[in-house]
């Protein structure tokens, strides 16, 4: 019970810097010279603003549906137009959103394993509730585009976050929208310039360059589905990671949906694995998002 009581918190927390700082995280292993890299980039850009498309070099070929076709992804170097189309046309779009997922965590020598139902309504709210074997719930919060409110069940504790304070927590920046992303596994972080394309047997890379993060879209050519995610951020302070990878697609509603996700977060705390196995999902149906905040819990300043 005590290890529930001490790892509750911290779960919290750690799924908190899991969905929410993915906007502004970095993966300093996967560049190895930024300097190099930058003046590379440069090279790219200024090569493609002299190159003009002739006619257009990559196929896409869109089924009654609204999705891709097998062998349909076949992105050209030069055309970064139509590679931007891919990036949104594999976005999953949804109004409402459920899901049950088997969660594990390992960040240092903690190591916890539970079980996580999400509810979300685009753009508006999300709602979350943390259950540990044998025990039942410990966690829930609700979080919308202005603050954040937990409760921790065998502490009866509640906590009243806004943005700033859990970046100040976690060392990362928080972005509602980006943390909608990450649930729904969707890309995140694609304003940015794209940089390169690259073919690599069954895959197709996208490079994005933004302000101050970097971030690579990697796509399966057979189902145009995403497959992995690298981004980072560049900062003089502190530096942080997030490798995602995505697998096991299931078709329902006719949108293609990862049921499993890892994640490996680095950052200037450590490093924490995290796994993700959906068992349960469900799009566009009514929901409820109950959340109080009983009289008896003490409020964490």
């Amino acid at each position: 019970m005590r290890n529930y009581m001490n790892n509750s918190r911290i779960g919290l927390l750690v799924l908190f810097s899991i969905v929410m700082g993915s906007c502004n995280l970095v993966r300093p292993f996967f560049i190895k010279n930024t300097k190099k890299e930058e003046r590379k980039e440069k090279r790219v850009e200024r090569k493609n603003e002299r190159k003009s498309v002739r006619g257009n070099l990559v196929t896409v070929v869109i089924d009654s549906s609204g999705l891709a076709k097998k062998d349909s992804l076949k992105i050209s170097p030069s055309d970064t137009s139509y590679a931007r189309k891919i990036i949104d046309l594999k976005r999953i779009n949804y109004n409402t959103f459920q899901c049950k997922a088997k969660m594990h965590i390992e960040s240092g020598d903690n190591k916890q394993s539970f079980a996580a139902n999400f509810r979300m309504q685009k753009d508006k709210v999300i709602w979350v509730s943390i259950n540990a074997p044998l025990i039942g719930e410990v966690a829930r919060a609700i979080i919308t585009p202005d603050s954040v409110k937990a409760i921790e069940r065998i502490n009866k504790k509640s906590y009243l976050y806004t943005y700033g304070d859990i970046q100040k927590i976690i060392n990362i920046e928080v972005d509602f929208n980006t943390l909608q992303e990450l649930i729904i596994g969707n890309a995140m972080s694609t304003n940015g310039a794209i940089t390169e394309i690259k073919e690599l047997g069954a895959t197709s890379t996208i490079f994005i360059k933004g302000n101050d993060y970097s971030n690579q879209l990697t796509y399966n050519k057979s189902d145009s589905t995403l497959r992995q995610l690298q981004l980072q951020t560049v900062r003089a302070v502190s530096t942080s990671s997030i490798l995602i990878a995505y697998t096991q697609y299931l078709l329902q509603d006719a949108r293609y949906f990862p049921a499993m996700r890892s994640y490996h977060i680095q950052d200037v705390k450590g490093a924490a694995e995290l796994t993700m196995d959906i068992n349960k999902f469900d799009f566009d149906q009514v929901i409820e998002f109950p959340f109080s905040i009983p009289a008896s819990y003490k409020l964490q300043k």
